[in-house]
């Protein structure tokens, strides 16, 4: 922090959990209680050390904060793609109960990068899960889930009608190399090699053609008419630890920008149901996906976004969702992110996962037997998709 507009904060930094792409502080000011947030990306995967990241990452974590947030005037008069990228974002549409923390410095030769702090919060998995007080309600939820509705489809929307101008600065391949690599190629390892079901072969080759069919779209995009282009800028890691509610503002944060791509809609919207159903069944013991009724903040998100985007941005909603492809799109890769997340061991109420998570597999119990059966038939898309709902109004 030395040689920056930061080296007074020199008290002993206190480690963040929760970062797992990146080593995530919280700094302290020497002379004030003010405090601030510091990034370093490394050239491994902070949570998964072993695993290489590319530290262009944080290149595209910048580029995403500079378009949704103001900059320093330092950033602003040193940085030319920042700036840039902070003028397209003029045109975004802001929506007033979400807040995405402001870049207050950034250094791409350490790399590293000095965010605002938005306090001790919890994500929107650890306050759903709560066992005490601090629980969200239903209300808190609804509130929740309708306010990222509503701002993922103004990105989209924004995405969508300036994506020339976007594209030359966020095709992110090292996040796309990843995904690929890491989550879709686990998913595929894990569920031929761990499991005895009958089908898990089939269950592969369905997410191989996934990959190849997702891939083929978006390199096809610049070939396609504006107006019918299946792409937009996406958030590209919209999930249940990326969501913070200040319950007293009133205010969604939105964290970690990492990810931030050109792509299909399913990796924003279908990314963040495949977290907000497993994290109501984490929530409430009795709860069958299988089963039971469709969880309604679940559903306000996917109504949400598809009211706000056909109604403020109709051509994109044309395009992006109402295209013939995206409903499937979405439905298949819901289930391969629940399978894959069960099969890593996360989403299990009794515990076993756990066995999971140390590589000591197969996971064998009644919640990795729901999931499971839940996310196969989204995979073979033989279940009554849920967003059938972005069609139903």
């Amino acid at each position: 922090m030395q040689n920056t507009p930061f080296s007074e904060f020199t008290s002993v930094p206190t480690k963040l959990t929760g970062g797992f792409i990146n080593h995530v502080w919280r700094l302290t000011s020497a002379s004030s209680p003010k405090t601030v947030i510091l990034k370093y990306a490394s050239s491994e995967m902070a949570g998964c050390p072993g695993e290489a990241f590319s530290v262009e990452r944080m290149e595209f974590e910048a580029k995403g904060l500079a378009l949704l947030g103001s900059l320093p005037e330092a950033l602003l008069t040193t940085d030319d793609e920042l700036r840039k990228v902070n003028k397209l974002g003029h045109a975004l549409v802001r929506v007033q109960d979400v807040h995405v923390p402001r870049l207050l410095y950034y250094d791409r030769n350490v790399p590293f990068m000095v965010l605002e702090d938005i306090g001790n919060l919890k994500t929107y998995e650890d306050w759903c899960t709560a066992n005490d007080s601090s629980k969200a309600d239903s209300k808190d939820i609804e509130f929740v889930c309708g306010a990222v509705g509503k701002w993922i489809a103004h990105l989209h929307g924004f995405g969508h009608d300036n994506f020339d101008a976007l594209l030359p600065h966020f095709v992110n391949k090292p996040a796309r190399k990843l995904l690929d690599d890491m989550f879709y190629g686990l998913f595929c390892t894990r569920i031929v090699e761990n499991t005895q079901l009958p089908d898990k072969q089939e269950l592969a080759d369905i997410a191989k053609a996934f990959v190849s069919e997702k891939n083929a779209l978006v390199m096809a995009r610049n070939h396609a008419n504006r107006q019918s282009n299946p792409c937009t800028l996406l958030f590209g890691d919209l999930w249940s630890g990326a969501v913070l509610f200040d319950k007293q503002k009133r205010i969604v944060n939105l964290l970690d920008l990492e990810f931030a791509d050109t792509g299909l809609v399913y990796s924003d919207v279908a990314h963040f149901v495949a977290h907000l159903i497993p994290v109501h069944f984490m929530s409430n013991p009795t709860y069958d996906p299988n089963t039971d009724p469709w969880p309604s903040h679940v559903v306000t998100f996917l109504r949400e976004y598809a009211h706000t985007l056909k109604k403020e941005h109709p051509n994109a909603f044309a395009a992006l969702v109402a295209n013939g492809s995206a409903l499937r799109l979405m439905t298949v890769f819901f289930g391969i992110e629940v399978a894959r997340d069960v099969l890593t061991g996360n989403w299990c109420r009794c515990g076993t996962g756990d066995k999971a998570k140390e590589a000591l597999m197969p996971i064998e119990c009644a919640c990795a037997d729901m999931l499971l059966q839940f996310s196969r038939a989204y995979v073979k898309n033989t279940h009554a998709s849920i967003f059938n709902v972005l069609f139903s109004d």
